[in-house]
């Protein structure tokens, strides 16, 4: 093996399943002589290479095989077949706060996690301050865990495991868990781990987020590869699959309206751009405007992206526009922001007008706002499909066709 971050070779873990406990007894008695089992194969014949630097994504549905690769990589299990290797310190965020001692105060947890993680008494102290001050959980750190709420553990356990400043950074849909302050807090970190150069191997369902944080990613199915390439075409394919297999729908979890303080959508509109009227049916090819009224109360803590998006019913995205794609800022405390479309593209159907505001990297979205109405759009001629296309055609001799 090389000198990549991680390299994996045809990696599998399989597990074995007793239809009852007699028959896992029968097993032990027989030392193994009389087979009781059967071997489910959570993952087989994984390979792929992580360079140096480079910010890698995982997704798969349910049961995939996602958590069993990272628990490989992290050391919490290990394989029944293939390899691995990981270059340099490995920082992993699996299950948080799932390592806590109840009984022990918050203080104690990160003296003895911080050397299960190979931190001198002298380093842990150095870093205290700074776990601390990132997990902001105050007076707390000094009482029993048990007494914590799930989002109190969450911060503490994400703040040391970054702070040991990993070369390599496993996250496992940490971005997707508590507060909204508190997942900015975290996409902040990721992208400055990303910055310096560090290796991120992030596991999410949101494939926005693996989209816009990774270069390349991996799609496992059923424990085996279907997809590895880079994250825009990996994540088109698995989105693809799964309208294919499900009705699930594929947006932000996020809430509908964020806590006070932190920006927000105020209102929307779709006008017709002749008249001014506000509209919620038109014709295929008109000429609309996008009113968005928002308002940030710290605009030097809280940089903004406005996004929009029309989807279709079953929450397919059909086409979407964003000010960071565009190289437009938002910058003032509060505003109104108007896309204008001199002729819309989308062919007949019932579209739900999305808008979404992001932080100053287009990555963490701080409020998504859903316009009440549907926009309806009819169409007047047979033309097929979503969107229409522009095009033109034309005939010209042309030489011979190209042999099969």
């Amino acid at each position: 093996m090389g000198a990549a971050a991680i390299e994996i070779e045809r990696l599998g873990k399989a597990y074995r399943r007793y239809a009852s406990g007699v028959d896992r007894g029968l097993e032990l008695a027989s030392f193994g002589s009389v087979r009781r089992h059967r071997e489910f194969w959570a993952l087989r014949g994984v390979t792929a290479t992580l360079a140096r630097g480079e910010a890698f994504g995982l997704v798969g549905g349910n049961g995939a095989g996602k958590s069993t690769l990272l628990k490989l990589l992290a050391g919490t299990t290990f394989p029944s077949e293939g390899r691995f290797r990981v270059a340099g310190r490995l920082g992993a965020l699996l299950e948080l706060g799932a390592g806590f001692h109840l009984d022990l105060s918050g203080r104690e947890n990160l003296q003895l996690a911080g050397a299960l993680l190979g931190l001198s008494r002298a380093e842990l102290r150095a870093k205290e301050g700074e776990i601390l001050d990132f997990a902001e959980i105050g007076e707390f750190v000094d009482a029993p865990v048990r007494t914590y709420s799930t989002g109190m553990a969450v911060r503490l356990s994400f703040a040391l495991a970054t702070a040991i400043d990993p070369d390599v950074l496993i996250i496992d849909e940490v971005l997707a868990v508590g507060d909204l302050y508190f997942q900015k807090k975290c996409i902040d970190r990721v992208l400055d781990f990303k910055r310096r150069g560090k290796t991120i191997l992030l596991c999410s369902h949101s494939l926005y987020d693996v989209r816009n944080l990774c270069e390349r990613a991996l799609w496992l199915e059923h424990g085996v590869v279907r997809g590895l390439g880079d994250s825009v075409s990996v994540t088109n394919d698995y989105a693809t699959f799964q309208r294919e297999h499900s009705d699930a729908s594929l947006t932000s979890s996020a809430p509908s309206t964020p806590p006070a303080g932190l920006p927000r959508v105020l209102a929307a509109r779709v006008v017709r751009r002749t008249d001014g009227a506000e509209v919620h049916e038109i014709e295929a090819g008109e000429s609309i405007e996008v009113r968005v009224w928002w308002e940030n109360s710290d605009p030097e803590r809280h940089a903004l992206q406005l996004g929009l998006g029309f989807l279709r019913q079953d929450r397919t995205l059909v086409a979407a526009a964003a000010t960071h794609l565009d190289g437009v800022t938002v910058d003032a405390r509060s505003g109104a922001a108007v896309l204008e479309f001199d002729a819309l593209p989308l062919l007949a159907g019932q579209f739900t007008v999305l808008v979404v505001l992001f932080d100053g990297d287009g990555v963490h979205r701080h409020h998504e706002f859903t316009l009440q109405e549907p926009l309806t759009v009819r169409a007047r001629t047979k033309e097929l499909g979503l969107v229409r296309l522009p095009h033109r055609w034309r005939f010209a001799p042309l030489e011979a066709p190209p042999a099969r």
